[in-house]
Formats: C-alpha cells, sequence, structure tokens
C-alpha cells in the first residue's frame, strides 16, 4: 500500500507542473486567439490555415526532443549521469543544424503554403505574413522544445512551467499591444489611453516570435546551470555514439508526429472545403478542446520520464506498474474536464468570436470530441508510457495506421458523401483516437517491448 502511494506521489510530482504548464499555455491560447477572432472570421481562418503546416515542421523536432527526453532519462536511472551531460551537449548541436535546415526550406516555399492549403484567395497574403514572422521564432522553439524535454527527463518539470509561464505572460502582453490599435478605457469613472500598434494578425505572429525568443534564451541559461545535465559551450564534436542513441529513439516519434502532422494537413483540407465558418469554427474547437487534453499530455510526460528510469534501472516490472499507474490518475482528470468541455461547449467556443454560426458549429464538433477524450488520453499516456521503454516504433505504426486508415477516408466519406459537414469530420477524429487509445494500451500491456529490451541488454 505505502509503496502504491509512494509511486502515485512521484507521478503527481512530475505530472502536476506540466499541466499547470499546459493549463496556462492554453489560456493564452485562449487569450490569443479570442484577440484575433475579435478581427473576425477571416482573420482567424488566415491563422488556422498557418496552424497544421506549423504542427508538421514543430514535429521534425521530435527526433530530438524525445529522444533526448528518453537516453537522458534512462542514463539517469542507471546512474550514468556522465552520459546524460554529454547527451545534452550532442542535442544542442543536432538542434542548431536542424533548425537552420528546417527554417531554410520553410522560408523558400512559405509563398505557396496557403494556396496548398486550400485557404481562399482574401487570405492567402495575410496567411503569408503571419508563417514568415512565425518562422524566425522556430530555432527557438526547437531549442526550447528539446531542453525542456531534456529537463523533464531528469525529473524537472518545474523548471520548464515557470519558464513557460513567464513567455507566455510575454505573448499576451504583446498581442495586446500589438494587434489592437490605440483606444480608449474606461474603468470607473477614469478613462486611460492604451497604445496600440494594430498590426492584426501580423501584431499577433509578431508577439508569438518574441515570446518564443525570450523563452529559448531562458531555457539555454537555465542549462549553462544545470548540475548533471548542464550545457557546456566549449563540447562542439559530434558524437556518433550518443547521437545514434537519441536517434534511434527519436527519429519513429519524429515520424509518428509527422504521419499525425501530415494526416491533419490533408484532414484539414477536408473542413476548408465546408468554408470559411466551418473552418474557423473547427480552429475554435481545436483550441477549445485543448482544455481537456491538458491533463494527458502532462501524464505522459510523467509517464516517459518515470518508465524511462525504471528502465534504465532495469526495473521492468516497476516500469509496467507506473504506466498503469499514471493513466489511472490522468483518466480522473480527464473525465472532469470532459465534462466540462461537453457541458459548457458553447460558452467555451464564445469566448472566442461573437458569431453565432461559427459557436453553433464548434460547439457541436466540442461535443463529440468530449465522449472520446479519455481513449485520447489512453493514447497519449501509454505513448510516453512506450518512449520511455524506448518502444517509440510502435506508436508510430499505430498512428500512422489510425490517421491514415480511419481518420482521413472516413472522414472523406462523413463529409463529402454523406453531407454530414464538421461533425461528419469530428466523428472521423474521434473514431481514430477511441482506436489509437486501445491500440497502444494492449502493446504496454504486452511482452514485446520488454523482450526487446532483455535482448538488447544480453547482447549488450
Amino acid at each position: 500500500m505505502e509503496e502504491k502511494k509512494g509511486m502515485r506521489k512521484r507521478v503527481w510530482a512530475l505530472a502536476v507542473p506540466s499541466i499547470i504548464e499546459n493549463l496556462l499555455l492554453s489560456l493564452v491560447e485562449y487569450a490569443d486567439t479570442a484577440m484575433v477572432g475579435s478581427l473576425g472570421p477571416m482573420a482567424t481562418a488566415a491563422v488556422a490555415v498557418i496552424t497544421p503546416v506549423t504542427w508538421l515542421f514543430n514535429s521534425t523536432v521530435m527526433a530530438i526532443s524525445v529522444g533526448g527526453t528518453v537516453a537522458v532519462a534512462q542514463s539517469i536511472g542507471g546512474g550514468k549521469n556522465e552520459r546524460a551531460q554529454k547527451l545534452t551537449d550532442q542535442a544542442f548541436m543536432a538542434v542548431l543544424l536542424f533548425s537552420a535546415a528546417v527554417v531554410g526550406a520553410m522560408f523558400l516555399v512559405s509563398r505557396w503554403v496557403p494556396v496548398w492549403m486550400g485557404a481562399e484567395e482574401a487570405i492567402v497574403e495575410t496567411s503569408v505574413r503571419y508563417l514568415r514572422i512565425i518562422l524566425l521564432g522556430i530555432p527557438f522553439v526547437f531549442i526550447t522544445v528539446v531542453f525542456n524535454g531534456i529537463l523533464r527527463g531528469a525529473g524537472d518539470t518545474k523548471t520548464p512551467m515557470k519558464l513557460n509561464m513567464l513567455t507566455n505572460v510575454i505573448n499576451v502582453v504583446g498581442n495586446f499591444l500589438l494587434i489592437f490599435p490605440s483606444r480608449e478605457i474606461i474603468i470607473g469613472e477614469s478613462t486611460i489611453h492604451i497604445w496600440g500598434a494594430g498590426w492584426g494578425v501580423e501584431g499577433a505572429a509578431i508577439s508569438t516570435t518574441v515570446s518564443r525568443v525570450i523563452a529559448g534564451i531562458l531555457v539555454l541559461i537555465v542549462m549553462t546551470r544545470q548540475p548533471v545535465i548542464r550545457l557546456s559551450w566549449s563540447n562542439r564534436k559530434l558524437d556518433k555514439d550518443l547521437l545514434g542513441q537519441i536517434f534511434r529513439i527519436g527519429i519513429p516519434s519524429a515520424l509518428e508526429r509527422l504521419s499525425i502532422s501530415g494526416g491533419q494537413i490533408l484532414y484539414f483540407r477536408v473542413v476548408s472545403g465546408l468554408g470559411t465558418a466551418c473552418l474557423a469554427a473547427h480552429q475554435l474547437a481545436n483550441t477549445a478542446e485543448s482544455i481537456a487534453y491538458m491533463p494527458a499530455f502532462g501524464f505522459q510526460i510523467a509517464a516517459t520520464t518515470l518508465v524511462g528510469q525504471s528502465v534504465g534501472a532495469k526495473d521492468y516490472d516497476e516500469a509496467r506498474r507506473v504506466g498503469h499507474t499514471t493513466f489511472r490518475l490522468c483518466l480522473m482528470v480527464t473525465i472532469g474536464f470532459s465534462l466540462l468541455m461537453f457541458f459548457g461547449a458553447e460558452i467555451l467556443i464564445s469566448l472566442f468570436t461573437p458569431s453565432a454560426e461559427v459557436v453553433r458549429e464548434g460547439a457541436a464538433a466540442l461535443r463529440i470530441m468530449a465522449v472520446a477524450e479519455a481513449f485520447s488520453a489512453m493514447a497519449s499516456v501509454y505513448t510516453g508510457a512506450l518512449r520511455g521503454a524506448g518502444d517509440t516504433k510502435q506508436p508510430f505504426f499505430v498512428c500512422l495506421a489510425t490517421m491514415w486508415g480511419v481518420r482521413l477516408p472516413v472522414s472523406l466519406i462523413f463529409v463529402n458523401v454523406m453531407h454530414w459537414g464538421l461533425p461528419g469530420a469530428w466523428y472521423a477524429m474521434a473514431l481514430d483516437q477511441i482506436l489509437r487509445g486501445l491500440l497502444m494500451l494492449h502493446r504496454f500491456r504486452g511482452e514485446g517491448w520488454e523482450v526487446k529490451l532483455r535482448k538488447y541488454e544480453f547482447l549488450n
């Protein structure tokens, strides 16, 4: 009994800071979306067109982020602190080279991206400007993602939370000043003049980019002061062995995210064919849905770290127990958020837009996903547990099958053949999440990942 209680405390200690971090991230995203949404459905749609593309190139850094997180967690769990420090240096060198390649490639094709995404002609130019500004901050996004992951792999989820809290406050303030023009605000009997740049969508992009640059700089400063995983500026030589470990674990996770993001782009094309109002509703429903996904992400991090450390210590029974315990705790929290999402759907969507049509469509979509949210949490937590065990290939195969074999063809049928509109697309998404959750659970409960670990242990 005491052992179970101690395990739950360890899970909560890692998960809670990440949940708070993502709660704040979602609140900032809500504020960001509401500010842009107040400019009208066209502005929301201009940002929505770019969102799946940013998911796509952000997914590429998962090869370094997940690989670094798991490799560091396993090294620390096995008492190999020196190796953990060297892994940090290698991750830094890799992310610098990687971000330069991604940003350069995206700038070359930025002019055509909104057109490929099916954007209406009226929003293409705004979307291009938004994308190019966002790209300037991508190297710092990649640095932040990778080093926050390494900190979490070392068992520190509080530092990423604090850093994100600060930079998100900067983002909200920047949005408030850059999106809107100068105006007068009346508080009681006092009138306060507020300066504003009035840059609209471009103002939102600039604010986001500045906050990301600050986040990247701050996490670099933090990493130079770590006792175990300290970043050393002098070690610039690439190590094939350490990079091999990072990419062996991380590449399947990057492919997993790419398969999801690539599928989301095509899925987005299905939704964009329904018109600007449905496109705006889809974007706002996705934003509102993140409120239920927050706990799953926090518990996923806890599962990756704790399972990884147990595997590093070669205690596979402990790894199983902590994986299942993490999901049970996540499920309790997710159910509460799902109920809020289901019964408060209209309120959540109306926070972002005054359009009655957008609220109606977005609320209908949100309720559909609320029913499947527990399975989404199941998929998330057990994906994290499998990553911690170094089994990153199976989540990739599962995501590939459910996204490309279920969500895309089913959404095409529901939207274009049965004419169910935006709810049809979200029914397909819910079915994808249900199957993905069940398949991830089946994999973690099986013997496959443990057999691979024991075989590797025997060969080495």
